[in-house]
């Protein structure tokens, strides 16, 4: 027996359709479009003739990033951060929402409270900026560090999640003699993991994204990130629009450049959100399902 499908039905699943076709192209457009550019003959680009196509293909604008060692060396610190960020931010929200679960916790709903309202009102850029230089922060990976370990977000989430758990499941193994943390990483760890990564995707692509504390706290140009030394070549260029860039026997273009650097810096999401979107998924679910 075939499946009825209502007039109203047909007209939504065929409005859907059109819907994500519009909006995987408003994607998909710019993004080949920055990619041919990239690869495309300086005079083409010159000239505007690069639509969704290379014209004249070289990798030369991708040669000169690689050979470029503060670039080189802001893609190292990106790395570094993202991945020390990203840690340090998992590892606090998910000791922190056990301990305020936790009914043995003295004064638990006096220290929520405490960490709730920092999420409606903060100090402030210039409280902020003073409290960091006068810790001695300024100009050190620190500066770009302590000030996003805290998630309040990611400690509530987790706060929630945690105290659906079974207390059956955690009282037994206290029973058996565990200790807060073998209960916190081997019973309670796993539990949460799609959401635990769902949060993880949050922040490395976030931290990855980030470049104004660089701004902020950062004189070094070998501690800038891979995003702040993009926003270097997007908006002040060295490079003219009617000038070129010797590089062996060939040139470059500054679109060139400017379309190779926008695409090395996001690739690296690119080719790992495939292989994570599942926890991504499932987190979300997680998230949203209480009982």
């Amino acid at each position: 027996m075939m499946n009825y499908r209502s007039p109203s039905r047909i007209v939504f699943e065929a409005c859907n359709i059109i819907f994500m076709i519009l909006f995987s192209a408003s994607i998909l457009i710019p993004f080949f479009n920055v990619l041919a550019i990239s690869v495309s003959d300086a005079k083409a680009v010159r000239e505007g003739a690069v639509g969704l196509w290379p014209v004249g293909f070289q990798l030369d604008a991708y040669k000169h990033l690689i050979g470029n060692s503060l670039f080189m060396r802001s893609t190292l610190n990106t790395v570094f951060l993202t991945v020390l960020n990203t840690s340090l931010v998992i590892l606090f929200s998910l000791s922190s929402a056990y301990a305020l679960a936790s009914k043995n916790l003295v004064g638990r709903t006096p220290i929520f409270y405490y960490f709730l309202i920092t999420m409606f009102f903060n100090g402030g850029l210039v409280p902020t900026y003073l409290l960091v230089t006068n810790l001695g922060l300024y100009n050190t990976y620190g500066a770009l560090i302590f000030p996003s370990v805290v998630s309040i977000f990611y400690i509530i989430v987790f706060k929630n999640v945690i105290g659906q758990l079974p207390k059956e499941l955690l009282e037994c193994a206290e029973i058996d003699g565990a200790g807060d943390f073998k209960i916190l990483f081997r019973i309670v760890l796993p539990l949460v993991l799609p959401m635990t990564m769902a949060f993880i995707i949050f922040s490395a692509v976030g931290y990855w994204n980030q470049w104004f504390n660089v701004l902020l706290y950062i004189k070094d140009k070998s501690m800038w990130t891979l995003q702040f030394q993009l926003r270097e070549i997007l908006t002040t260029s060295q490079l003219q629009d009617d000038q070129l860039n010797p590089v062996g026997e060939q040139i470059i273009h500054p679109e060139n450049l400017k379309m190779a650097a926008l695409l090395v810096t996001i690739l690296p999401i690119i080719a790992i959100y495939p292989f994570v979107q599942k926890y991504f998924i499932h987190g979300q679910f997680v998230g949203a399902v209480k009982g």
